[in-house]
């Protein structure tokens, strides 16, 4: 029996544009490093309109943030200190998320990583660590598996409400995004209430 294609709504003109996959690349890249706010901001709001435009950008947020996250295994390898010292300028970044790392690579190795997702611990904690614990292949691989499964979630979560509110996302293009922007506005007041 043939299934019937899952229409997509209209995807807004911007998504397609190839900036927005360069800016996922960089938001991913950014938020393994320095950054404070996920990409998930970007990659949830397009998983709205296109699934299909999504799971490309998932794939270079992706990128990016194996790309961050090798400069800080680098960084964190060739001088732990002043990598962990950079990382605590971060907003909303503590000295107990590293001492709740550093017990987690303890405990379970590289594959505390994999442990981590949902957690509240920014993934450049564990970067600037790993190489205590695992060598760049290894934390690569980990690490690709762990920021999968911290994306994936958010972007097919987003996605199934793209597809099953279609025909009211294609009659009022705008509302969507303006719950996206107060969801997480919302959500992430609520984060960094908690860990303040």
């Amino acid at each position: 029996m043939a299934q019937l294609p899952v229409r997509e709504t209209e995807t807004p003109r911007l998504f397609e544009r190839p900036w927005v996959l360069w800016l996922g690349f960089v938001w991913g890249f950014a938020e393994a490093t320095l950054f404070f706010i996920v990409p998930d901001v970007l990659l949830t709001l397009v998983a709205l309109y296109s699934l299909r435009r999504s799971a490309k950008l998932i794939a270079v947020i992706l990128l990016g943030a194996l790309a961050g996250g090798t400069v800080m295994f680098y960084v964190g390898a060739k001088n732990p200190g002043r990598a962990e010292a950079v990382v605590l300028r971060v907003p909303f970044v503590s000295p107990a998320m590293f001492a709740k790392t550093r017990q987690g690579f303890e405990r379970d190795g590289i594959w505390t990583l994999a442990k981590a997702s949902g957690n509240g611990i920014p993934y450049k904690v564990y970067c600037v660590q790993a190489s205590r614990y695992a060598n760049w292949g290894v934390f690569i691989a980990v690490s690709m598996v762990a920021r999968l499964e911290r994306f994936a979630p958010f972007w097919l979560v987003a996605a199934a409400l793209g597809i099953a509110f279609r025909r009211r996302i294609d009659h009022r293009p705008t509302v969507p995004a303006v719950i996206h922007a107060i969801l997480w506005i919302v959500g992430y007041v609520w984060y960094w209430n908690r860990i303040m």
